[in-house]
């Protein structure tokens, strides 16, 4: 009897949203019942989950502990557009990183060049571009064949390089401590750096028409010191932060997205 006056009295001083709650609790089972009250709306957890306490029996702490915690459940839930967006933007980036790991396993050497390939073509665009915006002649056209020459010393040269030099650096000092990383970034710096550098001197002046060996061993003594001083202090960096951060098999890929920007300066120089 007692619980029936209690039922009664909450519906005839509730609003007409604690009288849809009732009407939609009395086809509730038991054990729903019993269950902790789900969370609704904002506007609406006030009265639907100090209904479902005072059914239970709770006192009044109990109503004011569920209220809290449905607000707080209600603030940190993702929003429809939270998932959207995830499902937009994280699922094609997971499912192009899956993609790319699985060919760096089955086809290391192939994957690493290509993307050598296609990053350094797309540096020596946007260096051209840079050139064009700077000059204050009549703006010349993109060079195509430039850009060819470039996507073929990252395919053909670089990629591969890259590739041996990381992997012989790991054999021989495996460790990702302190000393051995110095160690692998101070060899690349003196050894794999400048070698690189001279190739892409060849590589730009055949496309050009001006090569000649003596004009490239002249090329190398005036601007391979430059080069190399300029890259001290953005590949020792860069370098560091390969061996000592990043996995092995994902080196070559944060090493090319750094030349995208170290190749935008020695096709300027």
């Amino acid at each position: 009897t007692m619980s029936i006056c209690l039922l009664l009295l909450i519906l005839l001083s509730s609003s007409s949203a604690w009288a849809t709650d009732a009407f939609t609790l009395t086809k509730l089972t038991p054990k729903v019942l019993m269950r902790k009250p789900a969370c609704v709306s904002a506007p609406d957890i006030r009265h639907s989950s100090s209904l479902m306490a005072l059914l239970r029996g709770g006192e009044q702490g109990e109503v004011d502990d569920t209220n809290s915690q449905c607000r707080k459940e209600v603030e940190t839930s993702p929003s429809t557009f939270d998932k959207l967006t995830s499902v937009a933007v994280v699922a094609p980036l997971s499912s192009c990183a899956t993609f790319y790991a699985h060919q760096l396993k089955t086809r290391p050497i192939q994957t690493k060049s290509v993307t050598a390939g296609i990053i350094f073509g797309m540096s020596d665009y946007f260096a051209q571009t840079i050139e064009r915006n700077k000059s204050d002649e009549e703006k010349k056209t993109i060079a195509q064949s430039r850009i060819l020459t470039t996507f073929l010393v990252g395919l053909f040269v670089f990629g591969p390089a890259a590739n041996w030099w990381y992997s012989t650096m790991f054999k021989l000092w495996p460790s990702t401590t302190l000393l051995p990383t110095l160690i692998k970034a101070f060899l690349g710096q003196i050894l794999f750096g400048p070698a690189f550098t001279t190739i892409f001197f060849a590589a730009g002046m055949i496309q050009s028409g001006t090569f000649s060996f003596m004009r490239w061993i002249n090329k190398i003594k005036n601007d391979l010191p430059k080069v190399a001083a300029s890259g001290a202090g953005f590949w020792m960096p860069v370098s560091f932060i390969s061996y000592k951060f990043i996995p092995q098999e994902w080196i070559p890929l944060f090493t090319n997205v750094c030349s995208f920007i170290w190749t935008i300066y020695l096709s300027t120089v």
